[in-house]
């Protein structure tokens, strides 16, 4: 049970799940349900193979000349994954949050150290980077950039997703509560009581630390200078405007803890990643949306676009 006396949410399953066990008629459904999404997936597999064969040919897929920094639990025959293992462990960032065992990767490569990849100038058709960025502080951002602009053939694309930073500032400017709520209740389970429960105090002062949170290492275990959330919230009203106070927050941010911990350290609005991406050659940057890539192999939704899409940006981008 939670603190607050309702059940947590692995509870809720395992009780609905043996609810259906026990209904034929409820299973039955449930298993026609799965039964559907599976056929769909296997169609879109299809579908998107025969993208690759249409656009590609079979030399070129034989090299994968395609890459994804950070992958996550992304594997693709097709792709190259680059990422980094953190402390004696040697695990990714995705095993070392969640536990999660994952296969091995292509390419060795920490941003921190700003050491170009293995790869050759001219190499790849297509870069794809989901919720990495926001992990970096602006001077790897812009390395890394500015190598994925070496290693793309003249007119590959870069697909980029991050949090979209004016969704959330937007959102506590205007006391939209819901907005961050809808994470910490729905998407994490994080928040212990609805939203309802709480007095217009507490929301504001629930939504400082989650927006200093999601930008800079404040509030964070094991951050030098740990901000209560009250200072969260004054810290926050002390600037001119919020994106002031999220850049100050980063600032407090020590390159070296976070080398460690790979915590959230800084944000992007499309104007700040349309500045950074021509600044390190990129042409044709646009605003994208979620499964609209302008690479019909991107718009797979089984693999890309599979983080937060409710509160993402979405940004592509050309080598001349």
């Amino acid at each position: 049970m939670s603190d607050y006396g309702e059940p947590k949410f692995e509870d809720l399953v395992e009780v609905k799940s043996n609810e259906i066990l026990s209904n034929a008629r409820e299973t039955k459904k449930c298993i026609r349900r799965a039964a559907r999404q599976i056929i769909l997936e296997k169609s879109g597999k299809r579908f998107f193979e025969d993208t690759y064969q249409r656009n590609y040919s079979s030399s070129e897929l034989k090299q994968r000349p395609f890459l994804n920094i950070g992958p996550g639990s992304f594997r693709h025959k097709h792709w190259r994954l680059a990422d980094k293992t953190y402390g004696d462990s040697g695990s990714t960032w995705t095993e070392m949050r969640r536990g999660v065992s994952q296969s091995k990767f292509d390419h060795e490569w920490d941003l921190y150290d700003r050491k170009p990849i293995d790869i050759g100038d001219n190499t790849l058709c297509a870069v794809y980077s989901s919720h990495v960025i926001e992990h970096l502080f602006a001077p790897d951002v812009s390395f890394m950039l500015s190598e994925v602009n070496r290693i793309l053939k003249s007119g590959g694309v870069l697909r980029l997703v991050c949090p979209d930073a004016a969704l959330m500032v937007e959102a506590y400017d205007r006391q939209d509560w819901e907005y961050f709520f809808f994470y910490l209740s729905v998407m994490t389970h994080r928040a212990k009581k609805p939203l309802s429960k709480h007095s217009e105090l507490e929301l504001r002062r629930m939504c400082s630390v989650f927006l200093l949170d999601w930008v800079s290492l404040v509030v964070h275990p094991k951050s030098p200078d740990r901000f209560s959330p009250n200072r969260c919230m004054e810290f926050i009203a002390s600037y001119p405007t919020t994106y002031d106070a999220l850049d100050a927050a980063g600032a407090l941010s020590p390159r070296a803890v976070n080398k460690e911990v790979g915590a959230h350290v800084s944000w992007y609005n499309y104007r700040k990643l349309f500045i950074i991406l021509e600044a390190t050659g990129f042409v044709n940057i646009r605003r994208s949306g979620f499964a609209q890539s302008r690479l019909p192999i991107m718009r797979d939704r089984s693999y890309f676009d599979r983080t937060d899409c409710e509160m993402s940006l979405y940004v592509e981008a050309e080598k001349p």
